[in-house]
């Protein structure tokens, strides 16, 4: 799925109240000093927060969803030792089977998403397999933003990547990517709609 296909259902389903503050919020941004825009949205994306120094350079934005567009732009668009800081810098598998493991469970008494806390040793041992063999191909994390997932999913989504050449996959993880960054942007769309509104 497209980032336009992912856009689309938010955009239609907006209320003119919200169409209105949607259109306050970017002519706030696009007024921002630059040192408040960097401020505001250099930690959109983890480890990124040049891409906010660069993005501010291509204002003004015609909406929130083209200033989102435009930041996951710099970071794509970045040096290859630079994307994969990015992409390093997010929870991969290895952190959600380190929160899964029996030991884990009855230390600390977490959860882990998509049901991975609910695993046999034997498709534990599985998944930790596959998960080495994805780090030692790509150099980077397997991420997957893993709400709304079960293991099975996780697993067939696993092996399926795993077959992909590394150019693929890495366009994949920045999908996730965009994923994990979606609440940290809509809190700070929220924090300009609130002061926006005072």
């Amino acid at each position: 799925m497209s980032g336009n296909e992912q856009a689309r259902p938010a955009a239609t389903g907006l209320k003119r109240r919200d169409i209105c503050m949607d259109e306050s919020v970017t002519r706030a941004i696009n007024a921002m000093k630059r040192s408040e825009f960097i401020a505001t949205f250099g930690s959109v994306f983890r480890e990124a927060p040049w891409a906010a120094e660069e993005a501010y350079e291509c204002r003004p934005f015609a909406d929130i969803s083209a200033l989102k567009s435009t930041l996951m732009a710099m970071v794509r668009g970045a040096p290859q030792e630079a994307r994969l800081r990015v992409l390093r810098a997010y929870p991969g598998l290895e952190t959600l089977l380190s929160v899964a493991s029996p030991r884990e469970r009855i230390m600390s008494g977490t959860t882990a998403p998509a049901g991975l806390d609910q695993l046999s040793p034997e498709e534990f041992a599985q998944f930790r397999s596959l998960n080495k063999s994805y780090n030692e191909r790509f150099d980077m994390p397997f991420l997957l933003y893993a709400e709304g997932n079960t293991a099975a999913g996780v697993m067939k989504l696993l092996e399926q990547r795993l077959r992909h050449e590394p150019e693929v996959e890495e366009a994949i993880a920045f999908r996730e990517v965009g994923r994990f960054a979606d609440p940290v942007f809509e809190a700070i769309f929220q924090k300009l709609a609130t002061r926006n509104g005072d």
